[in-house]
């Protein structure tokens, strides 16, 4: 038989090497091709199987050591048996040997994993180690072993493929408020044009419309990029962002680009500067420096998966890879990657519950109106039939719904004006205004930082906000990169600022506590561990103890990663700050991972939320105070929208209830909500931090992100504005020279400024005085002065555009005086609050000493007797 390259495979099989081994290749060979398991040269199958068959014998030549009197026996058995049990033994034979190549495989990678350089010289050294994986150190493996190693190897991770935006859009419309949004736009349109025909009935459905399109869009948008952050940011499931990356591994003597995610152990693969280590295994040249500043040479000759070449070059041998490395071991015991930080998920609770007050509201108003129109028979301008009746015909029906979803002037009725209204407002307008809010406040905290620290997780630096530990590696950059002195005194600023600080490192006990030392640690109160020692603890000691464990020396990657999570379950929100790439897991694990820009791995800086300068530790005091006061200006803004829906909401109802009508039609709440959220938004958004802010406690994860005192100050203003709204309603007409379209804008421009005026009462949730520094923010005038010439602008157009009335400068004032008494309102309601609080506390006091007995004795100082 003659292969393609015109050699004869059977005189290869043949040809004499070692007489013995030989006549037993022979006998296999004949007895093979006398059953047919050989076939001649033309059969296709013949080059594959013997290929195969050599695969195997290369494969897994280091594991059998045949000897030659077993061989003949063997002979004589394979020539007797029948075909089926030549068959049954071969595939015996296989899967034992499989088993066999696994465990040795296995065997292996814990030989690098715990960089066992003794166990790879007992084992021949690295040729030993390549001979026992069936590769050459020249070639690699053999092309022909590929599709059977890959079956044998563990998947690797890959990525899940990103949705695109098209597929996001069905479940973004298969959503109860956008149908019923479209049934009150196709309502609208059918019955405004029939109204007030084609020229202007169709304006309020098409506003509608596009009001549906922009939630489904930007809606689909948000889920999107949700998703794509959810994938880069995960850490458990799919630890490796590399996974795509393109390496030159070397197969049967060719170099060939494949994918990290489809190097198969045993491979060689190619390495030279700037290359991302694809696997863990075994260095094969002179040396390499990686970028977590080893040096990778014949007593080193360990490489781990993640790790870049800065310089040098060589090969690798690949012993394990995909989550079988020594970082997916211990990515494997990460245990909680919230999909969600706490902030976002508040406000999307924020928002539901807004949904769901507002939704119930616009059912009780469309109730109350058929009931004013069943029960009153109301015929305003048009005739009605009687609902208690029977109706007679499917027109009388229509005309009955038309007036419900009806205004008396023929415009769109107050449920369309409020859903509208609500669903823009809130479901978009909070979101995307907090968006640009922490966008804004992480470029501006992070231009402070002449180190340029960035932050890659938006909501990361919000999140240190409400830490409280913070766990520092100081492996490999205090000593001697960095000076011990300037570290020191950067930890002592965040042990000022009042976080609990833990050192965690390879470095020895003693580095340590010189550390600990300089930045004033109490080393002599605390614990001071050694990481052998923190391991042997069992998990209820170690729970017990884990807060007065100061630093951990001569610790291993897991050792941070159980500290993390004490700290956790504990209660702490901790931050980590890790450099290396084995540090990734305490990283993901962490609710804030750090890294420095330089002194850190590429890996470990992509696995990370904050990036700060080398040895800027106190830059992350900064961070905080800045995290804090923006979650305290989200606080600011959500009180002072939630206070223009609540409000908005109720004037609709009790003059829907009692009038028919709502004095606001949907372009006009459109509008308010536009001015509110976007320019109110940005004033308060910006506000600056104050200089009390890190004197108070860490922010609880689990505090509400409406306080008391928001809901005193939502209800009481909201309150106000209904009151003001619904008496001009009723008694506005009765002002001479006031017609009831005069009444209309005046009360709609009164609403709009009280929300510009309640942006001031906003400043301050608890505090009476809401005028202190308020020049230190221009962006706050800027945006009140625009919200005020906006307004004024938008009621001249309407009345020239829409007809709508003109107000003249006494009526523009007593919309005005609404607003500045709104100041005095909000003062009032923050004094009373006090008042009852101070009453509170007395009164408390006052019965817990009533309730006292003068003469108690404590349980201490009670006698010991027995009975």
């Amino acid at each position: 038989m003659l292969t393609s390259s015109g050699l004869d495979l059977e005189s290869q099989l043949l040809k004499p090497r070692n007489p013995p081994r030989e006549r037993w290749r022979r006998a296999v060979f004949l007895s093979l091709h006398e059953r047919n398991l050989i076939h001649r040269a033309d059969d296709k199958g013949s080059l594959a199987f013997l290929r195969s068959l050599s695969s195997c014998t290369s494969y897994y030549s280091a594991f059998t050591s045949f000897e030659d009197d077993t061989k003949e026996a063997d002979i004589v058995q394979i020539l007797t048996e029948s075909p089926q049990s030549v068959n049954l033994d071969v595939e015996n034979d296989n899967r034992i040997r499989d088993e066999k190549v696994q465990l040795q495989q296995a065997n292996i990678a814990k030989i690098v994993k715990e960089k066992d350089l003794d166990s790879i010289h007992k084992f021949g050294g690295i040729q030993g180690i390549a001979e026992a994986l069936g590769t050459d150190l020249q070639t690699g493996i053999i092309p022909a072993d590929v599709r059977s190693r890959c079956i044998a190897c563990t998947p690797s991770t890959t990525q899940t493929s990103a949705l695109g935006f098209l597929q996001f859009l069905p479940k973004s419309c298969n959503n109860y408020t956008i149908l019923l949004l479209f049934v009150c736009a196709v309502l609208s349109l059918g019955f405004g044009v029939k109204a007030e025909g084609l020229r202007t009935g169709w304006y309020e459905g098409v506003i509608i419309i596009l009001v549906i399109i922009i939630l489904v869009v930007l809606d689909s948008l948000r889920n999107q990029r949700r998703l794509k952050h959810s994938q880069r940011m995960s850490g458990k499931h799919k630890p490796f962002e590399l996974q795509r990356m393109m390496v030159d591994v070397i197969r049967g003597g060719c170099l060939h680009k494949e994918i990290i995610g489809k190097v198969l152990i045993g491979d060689l693969v190619r390495l030279e500067r700037d290359h991302i280590v694809p696997a863990d295994g075994l260095f094969i040249g002179e040396s390499l420096k990686l970028d977590d500043e080893s040096t990778i040479n014949e007593e080193n000759p360990f490489l781990f998966y993640g790790a870049k070449v800065i310089d040098g070059k060589g090969c690798m041998l690949v012993a394990s890879v995909g989550m079988n490395t020594r970082l997916g071991d211990l990515m494997q015991q990460v245990t909680h990657v919230p999909e969600k930080t706490p902030l976002p998920a508040q406000i999307d609770k924020v928002n539901k519950g807004t949904q769901i007050f507002g939704l119930s509201i616009s059912i009780l108003i469309l109730g109350v109106l058929f009931l004013r129109f069943m029960l009153l028979k109301e015929d305003i301008k048009s005739s009605l039939p009687d609902l208690k009746e029977k109706p007679k015909a499917i027109k009388e029906i229509m005309d009955a719904i038309e007036k419900i979803v009806m205004k008396p002037n023929g415009k769109i009725s107050t449920l369309t004006t409020s859903l509208a209204t609500l669903l823009v407002g809130v479901i978009e307008g909070i979101p995307f205004v907090i968006t640009l809010a922490i966008s804004y406040w992480n470029k501006k905290m992070m231009s402070e930082d002449s180190e340029q620290a960035f932050a890659q997780e938006p909501f990361a630096c919000l999140t240190m906000s409400s830490v409280t530990s913070i766990c520092i590696d100081t492996t490999s950059w205090c000593v001697p990169t960095l000076n011990v002195v300037p570290v020191g005194r950067e930890i002592r600023a965040l042990k000022n600022a009042g976080f609990n600080i833990t050192l965690v490192s390879e470095d020895n006990v003693s580095v340590l506590e010189t550390i600990a030392h300089e930045c004033g640690l109490p080393c002599s109160n605390a614990m001071v561990l050694k990481g052998e020692e923190f391991r042997k603890f069992r998990n209820e000691e170690r729970m017990n103890k884990v807060d007065q464990i100061i630093l951990i020396g001569s610790s291993i990657p897991s050792d941070q990663l159980t500290l993390v999570q004490c700290l956790k379950n504990k209660g702490h929100i901790v931050a980590m700050l890790g450099v290396k790439t084995n540090a990734i897991p305490a990283l993901k694990e962490a609710d804030v991972g750090i890294t420095m820009r330089n002194c850190s791995t590429e890996m470990a800086r992509a696995s990370s939320g904050i990036i700060i300068g080398d040895g800027n530790l106190s830059f992350l005091v900064t961070i905080s105070r800045y995290g804090r006061c923006t979650f305290e200006n989200i606080q600011k803004y959500i009180q002072l929208e939630l206070t223009m829906i609540i409000a908005g909401l109720l004037i609709t109802f009790i003059t829907a209830m009692f009038c028919g009508y709502s004095p606001f039609t949907s372009f006009q709440l459109l509008w308010a909500n536009f001015v509110v959220s976007l320019l109110g938004g940005i004033g308060l958004l910006t506000e600056p931090p104050t200089e009390d802010l890190m004197e108070k406690l860490p922010l609880k994860q689990t505090k509400p992100l409406i306080t008391k005192a928001m809901r005193r100050n939502i209800v009481s203003q909201a309150l106000y504005q209904v009151t003001i709204s619904v008496a001009f309603q009723f008694k506005g007409q009765t002002i001479p020279g006031i017609s009831n379209e005069v009444s209309k804008t005046i009360i709609f421009n009164s609403f709009v400024l009280c929300q510009a005026f309640n942006q001031v009462n906003a400043r301050e949730l608890e505090k009476k005085n809401v005028f202190k520094s308020i020049h230190r923010n221009p962006f706050f005038w800027v945006s009140v002065g625009v919200v005020l010439i906006l307004q004024v602008a938008f009621i001249e157009i309407a009345h020239i555009i829409l007809g709508n009335a003109r107000l003249n400068w006494v009526q523009w004032f007593s919309c005005l005086l609404p607003g500045v008494v709104s100041w005095a309102f909000d003062w009032v309601a923050k004094c009373t609050a006090e008042l009852w609080n101070c009453l509170t506390r007395l009164l408390g006091s006052h019965l817990r000493t009533i309730n006292t007995p003068p003469d108690s004795t404590s349980n201490l100082e009670l006698p010991l007797t027995h009975p």
